[in-house]
């Protein structure tokens, strides 16, 4: 991994929703989330089924899940969300959703990083602590082999974006046959579009960290054309590459 693709996969801010916000994640979750609710309440529907967030709580949101969420607040929901896009996760649990029982020291940890005014690795550093201060206290799961196929392609994929069925299905020490079962059986996606969907995200990441034009992007990526790649990218992030910069850019 890059430092440019590194410093562009964390996500802190705060954020303000008045009165009633409906998000819609149900092609999936771009980041990891931890949050700490500030004001307002919120409800989270997954296929798992639905946790009602509060005022005063912090909660994870994983990476891929798929999810709708309605938020409420009088007169406003307010929250500290802090998303990236990876987790150390060393034992290889699966975390779902949930609200983390947490302490005063990560309390004090999210206002921190909160109050700056920009990332800078000062807030990197502090994020890892809290990091390592939330997971502990997390519920988790064991991922099913299947499952555990999914996610290894998936970041493998994330280095290697045109790796072959083969090469993935090798890294896996598996057959092709076994790698496209898994995703049928374990994945809300095929392969192909899994590869594509990493491509624009690593294409969102060029965006926020360089200033290459957006032709350049596309053509280091394999489009076909910055016309096609413009297209995939407004379906996938519902705004095109200019916008994204504007918006997000740091």
């Amino acid at each position: 991994m890059n430092d440019a693709i590194f410093s562009s996969s964390f996500y802190f801010r705060t954020i303000t929703h008045v009165r009633f916000h409906y998000t819609d994640n149900r092609a999936g979750s771009p980041s990891h989330y931890f949050a700490m609710m500030l004001n307002g309440r919120f409800r989270i529907t997954d296929a798992s089924g639905s946790i009602d967030i509060h005022a005063g709580e912090i909660f994870y949101i994983p990476k891929g899940v798929r999810y709708q969420s309605y938020w409420y607040g009088e007169p406003e929901v307010r929250l500290i969300s802090l998303g990236f896009h990876f987790l150390p996760n060393f034992e290889g649990h699966a975390y779902p959703i949930q609200v983390i029982p947490f302490d005063e020291d990560a309390a004090g940890l999210f206002r921190q990083i909160a109050a700056a005014p920009r990332l800078s690795a000062r807030e990197i550093g502090l994020f890892y602590t809290l990091t390592a201060l939330l997971l502990p206290r997390m519920s988790y799961c064991t991922p099913c082999r299947t499952r555990q196929i999914v996610d290894t392609t998936r970041q493998y994929l994330m280095e290697h974006p045109h790796a072959r069925a083969a090469e993935l299905a090798k890294h896996n020490a598996i057959s092709e046959a076994a790698l496209y079962a898994a995703f049928q059986k374990s994945s809300d996606v095929t392969l192909n579009a899994l590869r594509g969907q990493l491509l624009l995200e690593r294409a969102r990441d060029l965006l926020l960290s360089t200033d290459q034009p957006v032709e350049s992007v596309s053509d280091e990526l394999g489009f076909s054309s910055a016309s096609y790649f413009r297209k995939k990218f407004k379906a996938h992030f519902g705004m095109t590459p200019g916008e994204m910069r504007k918006k997000y850019r740091i």
